[in-house]
């Protein structure tokens, strides 16, 4: 293992220890096993890049056999929902497995971001808000009907009325069949990047004669037998196992299900999940916190895949109403100048991961690099200096709040800030109170995550007027932006012509640097423990695994 990933997984211990053995605010008794540092935003977006590992992720060529075998994969918790569109909502676990057995208009290449045809052969921008999707004539439902332009229609109208409040439907007014095989879709605003959003597995086709078979909108998210993906439903033994059979119809005969079965089980407990496939009873531990998944790194008994999925985590400054001395330029690029970015990047990615040098992240296709590897360099006398400026030459106090999960990079960050003077409280309430005090405001520092590589008409949710003055709201943030924010992020999201997006891109960071609005920490990764034969570990939007990739 190289020297810098052993330093992480020793930091990560040596704090663990310290926090346990000293008790306080910090000691809540964190194993320093875990470290997912960041709350998601509101909203996630695309899956793009590999990031070093013993594995990459979406590097293996396709598979091209099919096999009786079968595929055991461990989640973390079990969904409520197979089809979350039904019910108004979207779980992690859901969108994984219903990726399955459901198909899209359109998918993406993770690897270059391009929107490629699925359902839909082709589309055409009438207008700004106006997308035309011709649609394939040579695919079955499970049901053994055609899919037609009225099943696009049904899903559509689905989402809008019963997901209206989630990015599934409060984007969309509604679908027309022009004919058979032709719909148009109307979104309510402009934003080309909702092609890319529509291969969410949120915008899975379904036929309304298939989920009355099932059971309606209410028996069917149990019951999902739906769609017309790689894969069907077969059996959901609840609390047990859900199991999903290969599709031997699917209409692209270029793809080859290795697996005749895929079953999902659930273990909240990583390190079961761990030892399942150590032992054989499992191929697949999916979302390992990646400190606990570095320590198989170099395992013999499995595999582990370390990758990025286009995720920053930041450092906001609250500056809202219930802010204190963060509302201050100078404290906050104080604050800036005293962080060591390198060694928070190397607790939080134990090593496998760098810090940040812009807002978004490199996986981004507009992404540019607005800091230099020398701005981002430990400034100790420079600190100081603007916290004189600031009245604070004796020092000040700051909370912080986060999960149990947050606590390593927060005490790294508690470290750094004690050396210009400034005495950090981390807060740990349980997640109820958390969200509540995210949500409210109820912090000076807090780090969240954002993600650009789509663009959808809700990135930079942080910073939008909507969010900041209400009713939208979001975890976490400063609290506060401007009008001339706010309207450089509609630009962006309504940008037609890509050759422009960089600049635009990097006109937001820049005032986001101006300000100190935030502090870029470290690109999020996300890790898996992989049976040593196992190959084609392909990842999606959010960093959800892929498991129709998968092959030996």
């Amino acid at each position: 293992m190289k020297l810098k990933k052993m330093t992480a997984l020793l930091l990560s211990g040596m704090m663990a220890f310290s926090l346990a053995a000293c008790g306080g605010t910090d000691a809540n008794g964190n194993s320093g096993t875990e470290v997912k540092t960041e709350t998601t935003a509101e909203t996630e977006a695309e899956t793009t890049e590999t990031q070093t590992g013993t594995l990459s992720a979406n590097s293996d060529p396709a598979n091209t056999k099919v096999t009786d075998e079968t595929l055991r994969i461990g989640l973390s918790s079990e969904p409520s929902t197979l089809w979350g569109a039904a019910g108004g909502k979207t779980e992690n676990e859901e969108q994984i497995i219903n990726a399955a057995f459901l198909d899209r208009l359109v998918d993406v290449d993770p690897a270059t971001n391009e929107v490629k045809p699925n359902l839909a052969t082709k589309w055409e921008w009438i207008d700004d808000t106006h997308c035309k999707f011709t649609l394939r004539d040579d695919v079955t439902m499970t049901d053994g009907t055609p899919f037609v332009a009225d099943d696009v229609v049904y899903s559509v109208n689905t989402w809008v009325t019963k997901a209206a409040n989630s990015d599934t439907g409060r984007f969309i007014v509604g679908a027309t069949a022009d004919d058979e095989h032709t719909v148009t879709i109307e979104y309510n605003v402009v934003a080309p990047g909702m092609l890319a959003m529509m291969a969410w597995a949120n915008f899975g086709i379904v036929s309304e004669d298939e989920v009355n078979a099932a059971g309606g909108l209410e028996g069917v998210q149990k019951n999902p037998l739906i769609g017309s993906g790689k894969y069907k439903f077969k059996e959901w033994k609840s609390g047990q196992s859900i199991t999903l059979e290969r599709n031997d119809n699917y209409w692209n005969k270029d793809y080859k299900g290795y697996f005749k079965e895929i079953v999902f089980t659930f273990t909240g407990d990583a390190a079961a999940r761990e030892m399942a496939v150590e032992s054989g009873d499992s191929d697949v531990a999916y979302e390992m916190p990646v400190s606990q998944a570095a320590t198989f790194a170099e395992s013999e008994a499995v595999s582990t895949v370390f990758y990025s999925f286009g995720q920053v985590s930041h450092l906001w400054y609250n500056m809202g109403e219930k802010a204190g001395a963060t509302k201050d330029l100078k404290v906050r690029q104080a604050i800036d100048k005293a962080l060591d970015f390198d060694a928070i990047a190397q607790v939080a990615t134990a090593g496998f991961g760098q810090a940040a040098l812009a807002y978004m992240d490199p996986s981004c296709s507009y992404y540019t690099e607005n800091y230099t590897k020398e701005e981002r360099a430990v400034d100790i006398d420079g600190a100081k200096a603007l916290l004189k400026e600031a009245g604070y030459a004796d020092g000040l106090e700051l909370n912080a709040i986060c999960l149990q999960d947050g606590v390593p990079v927060f005490t790294v960050i508690q470290a750094n800030l004690a050396e210009v003077g400034i005495k950090l409280n981390i807060n740990t309430p349980d997640t109820a109170q958390f969200v509540g005090g995210a949500f409210g405001g109820d912090y000076d520092l807090i780090m969240v995550g954002d993600n650009l590589v789509t663009r959808t008409p809700a990135i930079v949710p942080f910073l939008r007027k909507i969010n900041v003055n209400g009713p939208g709201k979001v975890i976490g943030g400063p609290k506060y932006t401007t009008d001339e924010i706010d309207a450089a992020i509609a630009t962006l999201i309504s940008e037609s012509d890509e050759s422009k997006l960089a600049e635009q891109a990097n006109k937001i960071d820049t005032m986001i640097k101006e300000q100190t609005l935030c502090s870029n920490g470290y690109s999020e990764l996300k890790a898996s423990i992989l049976a040593k034969d196992l190959k084609g570990f392909g990842s999606r939007e959010r960093g959800y695994i892929n498991v129709t990739t998968l092959y030996k």
